[in-house]
């Protein structure tokens, strides 16, 4: 009987265990299980639901279909392209996409993405219904970024001003500096709301980048190996700092050809203006004495004005004889200056002739309209 006892408890020992291990083994798979569902079923870190990639005629593909599958992989996202008019939009390649939404129907997004490309993507930056649409998007928008040259659009909207940014390679710093932002030499940048990439296929790691800010990195891992992403070039290349300096110089010729006059030209309408004094040195003259004539012709001081009479006189002969810089040249200008010149003289006249001081300070009043009707004059023209 004791014998038997034993042997029971031999038995069941043996198979405590087991079920012991069943258990565990359960309660590991469930574990695992509902590890694995926390990944997938991550809550962004803010509220993405609205994704838009802005198209237009020139686009690089690559530019928007890039972030376009990296961004369609964050659960619960709408990711949908968007053109300045609904219908074929067409890429740098001839191939055409349907869109379906216009930037008139288009007024919220929780994303957008503005990709890039060439000539016609300079051309964007001076569509001012665009750029008003991507500023009003970007007032509500969690992310606001870009794709190469894409960053051309962006800068040209104001919202990289003093922003350090990326973008193409080709003229980067150059270009960049036009639009008030400051470049820097990587694959993307994060500046606040702001991100932008460097050419082509880095729209994909900035996307990726998105996808690890809402959704930690796990989830990215996730995407990255859907994606299959592990990049594995045949040779180091692809950045100006890996690449012979003559290719650089070869492919830097290839799209001056194309770009540069364009940017040359916009560069200088970005050059601050001169002012109206800097422009036409003869009315700075002018002006000078005015100021130091009038003002104190004002609190009633008129020996400034008895001592600069001639000088107002001469100086005024100068502005109507003298060619008008021809940013100020109208219709109106010359008649203008020639009433300046000979009320200017008329004060001269009286100051010679001691004329009574309310006379003086009456005329030199006057005097001080008509010259700024002459500086009306020029910005009217300018």
């Amino acid at each position: 009987m004791i014998r038997e006892c034993k042997i029971c408890l031999v038995c069941l020992w043996m198979i405590i265990p087991g079920i012991f291990s069943a258990q565990s083994k359960t309660d590991s798979l469930a574990q695992r299980h509902n590890e694995m569902m926390a990944i997938m079923m991550t809550q962004p870190k803010y509220p993405v639901k609205t994704i838009g990639i802005y198209v237009y005629d020139g686009f690089n593909t690559l530019d928007a279909f890039g972030p376009y599958h990296v961004l369609g992989e964050l659960m619960g996202a709408d990711v949908f392209f968007v053109a300045k008019q609904k219908g074929f939009v067409q890429n740098q390649r001839g191939v055409k996409i349907q869109v379906d939404k216009s930037i008139d129907v288009v007024n919220k997004l929780d994303i957008l993405v503005i990709p890039g490309g060439a000539s016609e993507t300079f051309l964007q930056t001076k569509d001012t219904a665009l750029l008003n649409w991507i500023k009003m998007i970007d007032q509500n928008s969690v992310f606001t970024t870009s794709v190469c040259t894409g960053g051309w659009i962006l800068g040209a909207t104001g919202l990289l001003k003093d922003k350090e940014v990326t973008c193409n390679w080709y003229r980067a710093d150059e270009i960049m500096k036009m639009y008030g932002a400051k470049f820097i030499q990587k694959r993307y940048v994060k500046d606040g709301k702001y991100w932008t990439s460097a050419g082509v296929t880095a729209g994909m790691d900035m996307a990726l980048g998105i996808v690890q800010e809402l959704m930690g990195d796990k989830y990215t891992q996730g995407v990255m190996l859907d994606l299959e992403y592990d990049p594995e070039p045949p040779i180091e290349a692809g950045s100006v700092t890996n690449t012979d300096d003559l290719v650089i110089e070869m492919m830097r010729t290839m799209y001056d050809s194309g770009l540069l006059p364009m940017i040359e030209s916009e560069k200088k309408l970005r050059l601050p203006k001169p002012t109206i004094w800097e422009a036409w040195p003869d009315l700075d003259a002018y002006h000078k004495i005015m100021s130091a004539t009038f003002h104190p012709a004002e609190s009633g001081d008129l020996s400034p004005l008895k001592k600069y009479a001639s000088e107002l006189a001469n100086l005024a002969t100068i502005l109507r004889k003298a060619n008008v810089p021809t940013e100020f040249q109208n219709p109106a200008m010359s008649e203008t200056l020639n009433l300046l010149e000979k009320e200017s003289i008329s004060i001269l006249k009286q100051v010679n002739s001691k004329k009574s001081d309310v006379l003086l300070k009456n005329s030199i009043y006057a005097l001080h309209d008509r010259f700024h009707e002459v500086v009306e004059r020029c910005l009217d023209k300018n």
